[in-house]
């Protein structure tokens, strides 16, 4: 099977009206040999794929350039970087190869800006509660698993008719991909396989049929290299920026052929269209990430403490585990400049209420340690340091630990943006992998005699609130992961 899809691949390529990208970057591209209208727009999928429809308009595929964060960042800074900074000329054409991909092929490098900026977090949730357990997106129910007020939500939740650069990534320009221009996927190099006449869509699903357009067995659409076309980015000063298929490379998962779309693009049973037959298994389509359902116990979380009851006015040494249990990357992944996962200790009441911070101790060993102990310093810029505002850094109670990336430009400087980047530090978490983090306990003389609650909670979020701010956007939810408690005695005086 793999040979013959090999075959079919250099067939297509060979065939088809395609366009290979400068995978380090746009510098030398040639002219375009696209329209936006050589794709179908997704809408026109909807009279056979209506389920799917409903999946994607409800993901962050669909909002991939009508986004209010990359609306904000891309207006703001990207496209002004690009016009001033010739070391960066081709920033914002390269976010575009990867966040509205037709409207790169074809030429429209700046595309207009949206009339509705979307928000995941605004969105209502297309499933019932029954569906979105952690682990368990199960979407594209049928007719017969959904009653009338549920098929009345998928129709509610298909926003107006995308069109152009607004479709973001969509139904045709992923199923009319054939391969890419490298061994390696990464920086936007698709080859496509689209325009008059070019009417074959594929997937990964044997002896497929349509009557609408000419079907093909891809064994892309098998692999994770079909992720990593967007998911691997090199920046203009060769950093890796973005490497969550490199990541998956190097673990288990890979060895094991659990490919990305096994997670995210959970498979079920059902019609991938509504003439055709019932399958054993085909996937969702709301590439679900760094949400609710996708975070919550991928890590684990132990407090360690060495007695039950302990003496008023002494210092008790405690540590606290994380473990990486269920990511194929490191976590977090993806848009790491900006990705968080924190961990905090605590005394708290019988409702929850924090009595007392204990922070984290520092590591003298790493010079880095600093980076990866919460702080408000006013150190990080949304762009380069030389000509964007300084934010607090981490915008959030301070001490700490967090697992993150830094980026640092060229001044030292830490940035948001990815484009900037010279330099990564990082701590990131490694799959399967568990840290011990080490903390000491002032115990209070007062709480002489009662009983106290030590909490561990760890956290996720997507963007600094500080971030948030200063692009003018809301600011995103911190999802808790996991979470662990002790109840400890104080002994009386």
């Amino acid at each position: 099977m793999k040979r013959t899809a090999q075959i079919i691949l250099i067939v297509s390529a060979c065939c088809g009206t395609f366009f290979v990208t400068n995978p380090a970057g746009s510098a030398g591209r040639a002219e375009p040999k696209h329209t936006m209208d050589h794709w179908d727009d997704p809408y026109d999928c909807v009279g056979c794929h209506w389920e799917r429809i409903a999946d994607w308009s409800s993901s962050q595929m669909s909002r991939s350039y009508t986004g209010d964060f990359f609306q904000a960042q891309f207006f703001k800074y990207v496209v002004k970087d690009a016009a001033r900074d010739p070391a960066v000329k081709d920033a914002a054409a390269d976010c575009i190869g990867c966040h509205a991909p037709s409207a790169f092929l074809s030429g429209v490098l700046t595309p207009p800006e949206p009339a509705l900026k979307d928000n995941f977090w605004n969105q209502a949730w297309p499933w019932p509660d029954s569906y979105r357990t952690a682990g368990q997106l199960k979407t594209g129910l049928d007719d017969k698993q959904l009653n009338e007020p549920s098929r009345q939500t998928y129709r509610n939740i298909l926003p107006v008719a995308k069109q152009g650069a607004d479709r973001g990534v969509f139904c045709d320009f992923c199923h009319s991909t054939v391969s890419t221009s490298d061994r390696q996927p990464f920086n936007h190099n698709y080859v496509v396989d689209a325009g008059p006449g070019r009417n074959t869509k594929r997937a990964d699903l044997e002896f497929p049929w349509a009557p609408y357009h000419k079907t093909q067995v891809s064994e892309l659409f098998e692999s994770a290299d079909l992720c990593g076309i967007c998911h691997n980015e090199q920046n203009p000063f060769g950093v890796w920026v973005k490497a969550t298929q490199q990541e998956w490379l190097e673990t288990d998962y890979a060895e094991r052929d659990i490919v990305c779309q096994w997670c995210h693009m959970p498979p079920r049973e059902g019609k991938p269209a509504k003439m055709g037959p019932e399958r054993p298994w085909n996937h969702a389509h709301w590439f679900g990430g760094g949400f609710s359902g996708f975070v919550e116990g991928v890590a684990r979380t132990k407090l360690h403490v060495p007695q039950e009851t302990v003496t008023p006015g002494t210092t008790v040494p405690l540590e606290i585990t994380i473990s990486d249990i269920a990511t194929g990357h490191l976590f977090p992944t993806g848009s790491t400049e900006e990705r968080d996962v924190w961990l905090r200790l605590a005394v708290v009441d019988v409702e929850g209420h924090e009595l007392q911070h204990i922070p984290v101790e520092p590591n003298p060993q790493d010079p880095n340690d600093r980076y990866f102990i919460t702080s408000n310093a006013l150190e990080a810029y949304p762009s380069h340091s030389d000509h964007s505002d300084v934010l607090a850094r981490d915008s959030l109670p301070e001490g700490d630990r967090i697992y993150q990336d830094v980026f640092l430009d060229s001044n030292g400087k830490v940035t948001f943006g990815q484009w900037y980047a010279v330099r990564i530090i990082g701590n990131r978490l490694e799959p399967g992998e568990t840290r011990v983090e080490k903390y000491s306990w002032q115990v209070p003389r007062q709480w002489a005699g009662r009983a106290v609650r030590l909490r561990a909670t760890l956290k996720y979020r997507r963007m600094a609130d500080s971030h948030a701010t200063i692009m003018g956007i809301e600011k995103r939810p911190h999802l808790l992961v996991s979470q662990d408690e002790k109840v400890v005695r104080i002994a009386a005086r």
